[in-house]
């Protein structure tokens, strides 16, 4: 269930904001962003590396391609974190995000195929507080063949952007915006809720991200720790 919650607080982490897709100074291959995550005492568990792999123009949209990988403390690749490949796309400013990228799409599991369908999650070009933001939803089915055995499904909630804030982590000091959502979590009888917290800064995207269970208690947070433009 922790993996679900991890992904809900990926999930608004490759938001890049910016007033205008061409104006994406810092949105160039080869940026990469390290982000240390940690349990709810504060102690480090695992570190996520992310990285602009190619930045095209199709179609008049700016297409921003990203993967991310995961390491322990002792840098060695999480078996049970593969790699996630995933598209941000731009058109007059304003930033649409699949949802498809957080499952690896396809995926064959001891004969198994895991296949995902999903919303884009819109982001204004001016992000500013006060502002309601649209619900996103992905849906994941695992089976075989045309039979599906297990079908999950995860909402974005009631996003809201709060304040505009002053903070710092070991990247340096930054000024963005606060932004909070819930989630709601199904596989068959499984169901979870709860709530998140997200730092973004204009060029980098979210530097901080909290996860809530629904009893507003915090489970994890991650905080970017590292970046190199």
């Amino acid at each position: 269930m922790r993996k679900a919650i991890f992904i809900v607080g990926f999930l608004l982490a490759l938001h890049i904001h910016a007033q205008d897709c061409e104006a994406l100074a810092p949105m160039k291959p080869g940026i990469e962003m390290e982000y240390t995550h940690y349990n709810k005492k504060g102690k480090p568990e695992m570190i996520s590396r992310r990285k602009v792999t190619s930045v095209d123009d199709e179609n008049g949209f700016l297409v921003i391609g990203l993967e991310a990988n995961y390491e322990n403390l002792k840098g060695k690749e999480r078996k049970d974190m593969p790699t996630i490949s995933h598209v941000l796309k731009c058109k007059e400013g304003n930033y649409y995000v699949s949802m498809n990228g957080y499952f690896p799409t396809g995926q064959q599991q001891s004969g198994m195929e895991l296949s995902v369908e999903g919303d884009f999650l819109t982001f204004p070009d001016q992000l500013t507080p006060g502002q309601t933001l649209d619900d996103g939803e992905i849906s994941v089915s695992l089976g075989a063949g045309a039979t599906s055995l297990i079908k999950a499904t995860m909402k974005v909630l009631n996003r809201k952007a709060l304040q505009q804030t002053s903070f710092t982590t070991p990247a340096g000091t930054f000024d963005g915006v606060i932004v909070t959502f819930d989630y709601e979590f199904k596989m068959g009888f499984i169901k979870m809720r709860g709530s998140g917290k997200e730092w973004y800064v204009k060029g980098i995207g979210v530097v901080r991200s909290e996860s809530y269970n629904k009893k507003g208690k915090l489970i994890e947070w991650f905080q970017l720790t590292k970046f190199n433009n």
